[in-house]
């Protein structure tokens, strides 16, 4: 412990320094900008919402504007840190991101003390919801599953080929040029780091893949932000979905410095923030000092089952995550129920197939179920609101604007669409795939993130994924490797990284963002701009990062670029054909969502809810499923003696159980990077 507390002091004190004088140049550049403006001015002249109207109320300001951007280099940094050099905390995993919430309680504690020198030069809500809008966009490009495994497989193919493998054989005749560094003298540094990435023949050598990767990455967000302009008014106004994730920036940023009684003023809020905090301030000081007792927050019943046939329902933790209790409590209850329910069943399904000698690998295939589970959400998604896509469809044919007050009108959003497609399928054309595989793929990849889209706009979990059975792997078991070309198979190698999970996949974040849009009356025309720049400069900052850190640690995140074209390799050598079982057990999936919808449709008394599924046969919700029973249970009682009013003013309970692991967590993250030394993480999956 002293040697850590004199390397805290020791970087401490170098960072202030450092830190310090770039933050005092940096506000003496802002306030020069700023006194060349009024403060007061927006970048339109009126709100679209006229009960919130105010001189603030459409809040993207130039201020709020430049405070997101001011904070996006950090929160890539301990992005990239967190996920890729130290592989802790992966906060882009999640459903809502933590070091987001945490900028933004940094921004209402400031706007508290500004409101005290001068009440007229506070934040408003508005403009809180636009500075969160825009770094929940920076953070969710910058995140493990999305920009950073694409950035992975850049220089891998050139580096790891041996005689033995074969590589130089397999891809290097593949492998674009302006997709990837094949000089050696720039990877050299790349892989052995203990160097710096801003030198001329470095920064040179990658800003051609550095560009055309950046510019991917935006355009595939932008595909996104058209799809979402376009269900935005059926999903938010007339079928008016929960957003449970929704809830706590909301309240956060509408708790103003004027009201007593507000949101951050909830005795209970804090109650669940001090007990979240207690927890992990003594786990913490655990972590770094063993002899300190720590709180234990799982057991594992696994270890009581050895035997076969109880041995085959693998692990059944059971962990108390507080922050996923309190993320829980807003989801309504039959979707609970469902979730950890269908989680049970989930592991009875693989008693059953023990105790029946049902021996095939992988059974019972639950990867390959979630995929079609998420195919059949998104196809009930459309059908039930065929109607109103019909109409919208309609005007953007005969070029009638249904409503004016959308983010953008329907003919703009849907050209914006055909547009960002064909580009994201021409793109992948000139890497090398042929023009069939890149239509099939991107018009699935799309489909998935419709239907993750619709899951976290009315269940919101903590988390959503699928594994290792996203677009690619779905192409290649329907026509088998051996039907497809070695251009089209190496061409694809960084697209299975972004793919093979898609936990955070930008499309929810762009529904809820207009979610919050409308809570407080932000002009989502200017949003959409605001948030599309973030999503600019947090794709380039993130390959920036990504590449000084790998100078300097030498090939952060290697390993995934390595699985990428080591599962191409196996592709090439090993051709297969069509893979039954998998699409069999992706249409199994896809037949219990369509099942389940019927039911629900047809019988009141019908429990379970088809978006359960698909989350309750992750792998990743093994470690959840105790916390949504835990919250199922409470949330039932509450409503069952109380009402619905029991239920509302226990909410900032939950809550402040979310906030305080989020402080907390972050808290330990800045401290573990001035140290250089691994903290305790919250988020243990």
């Amino acid at each position: 412990m002293p040697s850590i507390l004199s390397r805290f002091q020791e970087r401490a004190t170098s960072v202030q320094i450092h830190f310090c004088t770039t933050i005092t140049e940096f506000a003496k550049l802002v306030l020069i900008f700023l006194s060349k403006l009024n403060l007061k001015q927006n970048f339109s002249e009126r709100s679209i919402f006229p009960k919130f109207h105010n001189k603030h109320t459409e809040g993207v300001t130039w201020r709020a504007v430049l405070l997101s951007t001011a904070l996006t280099p950090i929160n890539v940094y301990l992005v990239v840190q967190w996920e890729t050099v130290w592989g802790t905390q992966y906060p882009t995993t999640m459903g809502i991101f933590f070091s987001a919430i945490f900028c933004l309680l940094v921004l209402i504690g400031i706007n508290r003390l500004i409101h005290f020198v001068s009440p007229n030069q506070v934040l408003v809500p508005a403009e809180l919801l636009t500075i969160y809008a825009m770094l929940s966009m920076a953070i969710t490009v910058s995140g493990h599953d999305f920009s950073q495994t694409i950035f992975c497989t850049v220089a891998i193919s050139r580096w790891y080929a041996t005689p033995e493998n074969e590589w130089a054989n397999l891809f290097w005749h593949y492998v674009p040029d302006w997709l990837s560094v094949n000089d050696f003298d720039l990877l050299n540094g790349f892989f052995r780091g203990e160097s710096h990435f801003l030198q001329k023949n470095y920064v040179l050598g990658w800003l051609q893949p550095m560009i055309w990767w950046s510019t991917f990455l935006t355009v595939t967000v932008f595909t996104m932000l058209c799809l979402t302009v376009i269900i935005r008014r059926q999903w938010i106004e007339k079928e008016k979905l929960g957003y449970p994730l929704v809830h706590l920036p909301q309240q956060m940023a509408l708790s103003t410095p004027k009201e007593d009684r507000g949101f951050l003023s909830n005795r209970l809020l804090w109650t669940g923030v001090g007990l979240a905090s207690t927890i992990d301030l003594l786990n913490g000081l655990s972590y770094l000092l063993p002899h300190i007792p720590s709180i234990p927050m799982s057991y594992d019943l696994h270890t009581h089952f050895t035997s076969r046939p109880l041995n085959a329902m693998g692990k059944i933790p059971i962990q108390w995550n507080p922050y996923v209790i309190g993320l829980a409590f807003p989801i309504p209850l039959d979707l609970l129920f469902s979730c950890w329910v269908l989680f049970l069943v989930w592991k009875v399904e693989r008693l059953f197939g023990s105790i029946l000698g049902i021996n095939t690998p992988n059974y019972p295939f639950p990867d390959q179920q979630i995929l079609g589970a998420y195919l059949g959400i998104a196809l009930v998604a459309l059908w039930l609101a065929r109607k109103p896509f019909a109409r919208i469809s309609y005007g953007i044919i005969k070029g009638k604007n249904v409503r004016q007050d959308e983010p953008m009108s329907y003919q703009t959003a849907a050209i914006g669409l055909l547009l960002g497609f064909i580009f994201l399928v021409l793109f992948s054309y000139q890497a090398g795939m042929s023009m069939a595989f890149s239509i099939s793929f991107f018009v699935i990849y799309f489909f998935i993130a419709f239907g993750f889209t619709r899951m976290r706009a009315e269940l919101g979990p903590p988390l959503q994924g699928i594994h290792y059975s996203g677009p690619l792997q779905l192409i290649v078991a329907v026509l088998g490797s051996r039907r497809l070309s070695r251009s089209t198979l190496t061409a694809s190698a960084p697209y299975w990284t972004f793919t093979k999970e898609i936990r955070n996949n930008p499309m929810p974040f762009l529904l809820e963002n207009f979610k919050l849009a409308e809570s407080v009356g932000i002009n989502t025309r200017k949003l959409c701009w605001a948030m599309m720049f973030a999503v600019c400069v947090s794709a380039f900052l993130t390959f920036f990062v990504f590449l000084q850190l790998s100078y300097q640690y030498g090939a952060i995140g290697a390993g995934r670029g390595r699985t990428a074209y080591t599962i191409i390799e196996r592709w090439l050598n090993k051709p297969q054909e069509t893979d039954i079982p998998f699409l069999l057990a992706t249409l199994v999936g896809f037949v219990v969502v369509l099942f389940n919808t019927v039911l629900r449709l047809r019988f009141i008394w019908w429990q379970l809810h088809p978006l359960g599924y698909p989350l309750a046969g992750y792998y990743h919700f093994e470690k959840l499923w105790f916390p949504f029973f835990l919250s199922w249970l409470i949330k039932w009682v509450c409503i069952k003696q109380g009402g619905i009013k029991s239920y509302r003013r226990l909410l900032p309970f939950f809550l402040g159980l979310v906030l305080g692991e989020f402080i907390c967590g972050s808290v330990w993250g800045i401290i573990g990077l001035i140290t250089s030394e691994r903290t305790y993480t919250f988020k243990n999956w």
